[in-house]
């Protein structure tokens, strides 16, 4: 498993004290403070900013977290799952170090002798301080084999495994490449590395040259040049129409090339040919790794950059920004660099990125306002500069008003990465018409992404245009946006089972809940509100107050909020009861895991419920919601959606009969 990139905002828990430890963290931008509970309250033990690693200490001895950590200001990590973590420890002597140079300081902090040796006893036992050392008394009975009046000396137990302090020491004062029958994998270089492979039909080598050439000299960056030539591995690379190579090609080919980055330890491998009439060149990307979730800008396999052939210099600031741009960063020291060098050169190649010669073809246009759309994206994420996000925008219109209509794949592309960035700036600005503009782009962007060949896709446009059309409907009122949205999630449920995707699924079924309980409080549909209670139930079997403390108690404020409308619509006030549970359950878990904005929404909802149960004179009792038979399933609802949303959905004996 490779390292994820992971945002907090200020105040968000990153992990609470007793959890299982199962990341190390390291901080690329912000603040982290690690405090404890005590007896009087939470202390603070450390703050924490750029390039500081934490967690890692229950991560090298399997114990729970022996502290609580939480965003000071915006931080945006690198989480390191416990394996990756463990081999960069054994394989990387810039992580042991940075390992053992905070052991030391934690040993330095103690001016006892006594105190100091028993820590450095935990160091080399556990690395994990601080800790309860046994007596030497203790130790003795411990290692005492049966039947003998003393321990055993090492020497004769046999044969001993280094421990990891001691690995950790080896990893630093060793020479690397004196490791016996390893194969040892370089350590995560300081600067970006970049790999120009042969241009295909290129017979003196002037366009290879002429690449390598124009990312050379930007500082902190290392260009080199592969002698091989990937087309003429693959067949079908080189196919130089609108549409370009197959999927299927290009797949084999990022396989093929990230191969030869993990040869180089390199970041970004870029392979082109000239197409077939000799005017222009075609350059793809390969990088060694890809960030998950839904970042706008980040490239596709299929997404090429035109440039003439024999380009002129001018084109050099586009093409350096766009090979920066397909570049994920494996450390702080790339991050700077990118963050340093990727703005200056978007803005000196605006305008070869935001108006292409007219001269080429159009969708040879299309292709660099696509990627110059990439450019813009990245460089908003990495600089903090929002108008950044308005030219990947503009870029993008572009590339969608130039190229073919029968490139589904490029369309669909397009206009989710344009959706996915308008909802940034429609969020960001609390704007109802750009968030408007954010539903159109998602729409368009399902008419073209194939539920059947891009499942993943389809299903993540579908819950994101429900997300966006109940906002839409919180901001104005509308019925018909909020039976939209309910389709669409309920289409999102149908790609992201409770089985495959687990957390995904738990999360659209928290939003659908939140989505019904305000249509059925609209339209007064007890039916509605009752299903929005069992899709909260169902997502409550999946996230749990153990392993996902916050959203669990999201999922229980969505909960208590649907059963209080449950008891408002049906007069039943047990309903009121439950809901009051449900709130206390949720404002439990966020005051102890400190998040303040959350409880205060939650306590104001627990306020508001229990009023109403005092107020009530006529209390019925009904069994809990959730001890109902409601059968829920991932394929089959026992409520008729199709039905129900194109019929009437007005408060009578119809509608609640409809409830099995």
């Amino acid at each position: 498993m490779q390292t994820v990139t992971k945002s907090f905002e200020a105040g968000d828990i990153i992990y609470v004290e007793g959890e299982e430890s199962r990341w190390a963290y390291e901080i690329i931008e912000g603040t982290v403070e690690l405090f404890g509970r005590e007896h009087a309250g939470s202390t603070i033990h450390a703050t924490l900013s750029d390039g500081d690693l934490f967690g890692e200490m229950g991560i090298l001895d399997k114990s729970p977290r022996h502290n609580s950590a939480r965003a000071k200001t915006a931080v945006v990590l690198h989480a390191i799952p416990r394996a990756e973590f463990l081999r960069r420890v054994e394989m990387e002597p810039d992580t042991a170090f940075k390992v053992m140079s905070k052991l030391a300081k934690t040993l330095r902090k103690n001016d006892d002798p006594l105190t100091r040796g028993d820590a450095i006893k935990a160091a080399v036992q556990g690395a994990r301080l601080p800790v309860v050392v046994p007596s030497s008394t203790e130790i003795a009975k411990a290692t005492r084999p049966a039947g003998m009046g003393r321990a055993m000396p090492t020497n004769l137990v046999g044969e001993r495994k280094p421990n990891l302090f001691e690995r950790i020491v080896d990893a630093v004062v060793k020479d690397p490449t004196r490791r016996p029958g390893r194969a040892r994998k370089a350590p995560t270089p300081e600067d970006v590395s970049i790999l120009v492979a042969k241009v295909h039909d290129d017979y003196e080598d002037m366009q290879h040259r002429m690449i390598v050439e124009a990312l050379s000299e930007i500082p902190g960056v290392r260009v080199e040049s592969v002698d091989r030539d990937i087309t003429r591995m693959i067949a079908g690379l080189a196919d130089s129409s609108p549409t370009g190579p197959n999927d299927d090609a290009l797949a084999r080919a990022t396989r093929e090339g990230r191969r030869w980055l993990a040869e180089k330890n390199a970041d970004v491998l870029v392979w082109a040919f000239v197409d077939e009439t000799g005017r222009s060149i075609q350059l793809r990307f390969v990088a060694l790794a890809s960030s998950p979730g839904e970042r706008p800008g980040r490239f596709r396999p299929y997404q090429a950059l035109t440039v003439p052939v024999d380009f002129y210099t001018e084109w050099t600031p586009l093409i350096r920004s766009v090979v920066l741009a397909a570049v994920d960063p494996r450390s702080i020291a790339q991050g700077r660099i990118l963050r340093s060098a990727l703005p200056s050169l978007a803005s000196a190649g605006r305008t070869q990125g935001l108006e292409p010669s007219m001269a080429m073809e159009s969708h040879e246009q299309a292709s660099v306002l696509a990627c110059y759309g990439n450019v813009g994206a990245i460089a908003a994420q990495l600089s903090g500069d929002r108008t950044w996000y308005h030219t990947a925008i503009e870029a993008w219109r572009g590339a969608i008003e130039h190229t073919p209509t029968d490139d589904k794949r490029a369309l669909g592309h397009l206009h989710q990465q344009l959706g996915l960035t308008l909802q940034i700036v429609a969020e960001r600005n609390n704007d109802i018409d750009t968030l408007k503009d954010t539903a159109t782009a998602y729409r368009k962007s399902l008419v073209h992404i194939s539920r059947r060949h891009q499942a993943v896709d389809w299903g993540m446009m579908k819950y994101r245009l429900g997300c966006v059309l109940y906002k839409i409907d919180m901001a104005e009122g509308d019925d018909d946006v909020l039976r939209e949205a309910i389709q669409s999630c309920q289409a999102a449920r149908q790609v992201f089972d409770k089985y495959a995707h687990p957390i995904r699924w738990s999360e659209i079924m928290n939003t659908l809940a939140q989505i019904l309980q305000v249509y059925g409080d609209n339209v007064r549909s007890v039916p509605v509100l009752q299903h929005s209670v069992r899709s909260c139930v169902a997502a409550l079997h999946v996230r749990t107050p153990d392993t996902a403390p916050l959203q669990w108690a999201a999922i229980q404020n969505t909960l208590g909020s649907a059963l209080f409308l449950l008891a408002k619509h049906t007069g039943e006030w047990e309903y009121m009861r439950q809901s009051s549970e449900a709130f206390r359950a949720a404002l439990t878990v966020y005051g102890e895991h400190g998040a303040g904005r959350m409880a205060t929404v939650t306590e104001r909802n627990l306020i508001r419920s229990e009023r109403q149960m005092k107020d009530a004179s006529d209390k019925q009792t009904v069994d809990p919601i959730w001890a109902q038979s409601f059968n829920i399933t991932d394929t089959d609802d026992v409520f008729d959606w199709d039905a129900f949303l194109d019929g009437d959905s007005g408060d009578d004996d119809s509608d609640v009969s409809q409830v099995a």
